[in-house]
């Protein structure tokens, strides 16, 4: 895993928390679960989408003006193994790097 701006707080099957320190503070939480794909930034549903055949694996998002006052744009980047497992999990805010995780 590599960041120097953000801390795992949880991780199971399709499931990720994620606490960034910067470039603005928040906590990250994408789900997978049950058909469902949520992005949730500090509590606030910035994407969803039913994947029913589907699993998205870039999403793009806007950081809600409670945290980013200018509105900067986020993206998720997902590999995913056999099985429907993390395999690469990424985060990146405008242009950068802010969290790679690789299991």
């Amino acid at each position: 895993m590599f960041t120097e701006r953000a801390s795992l707080a949880e991780r199971t099957f399709l499931y990720r928390v994620i606490d960034f320190r910067s470039p603005q503070e928040f906590q990250l939480r994408y789900s997978g679960w049950w058909f469902r794909q949520t992005v949730q930034v500090s509590g606030i549903t910035v994407w969803s989408k039913i994947s029913w055949l589907d699993i998205d694996r870039t999403v793009r998002f806007s950081l809600p003006e409670s945290i980013d006052p200018h509105g900067r744009d986020g993206r998720i980047e997902i590999d995913f193994s056999r099985g429907l497992q993390i395999r690469r999990f990424r985060v990146w805010i405008d242009d950068q790097l802010i969290y790679d995780e690789v299991t």
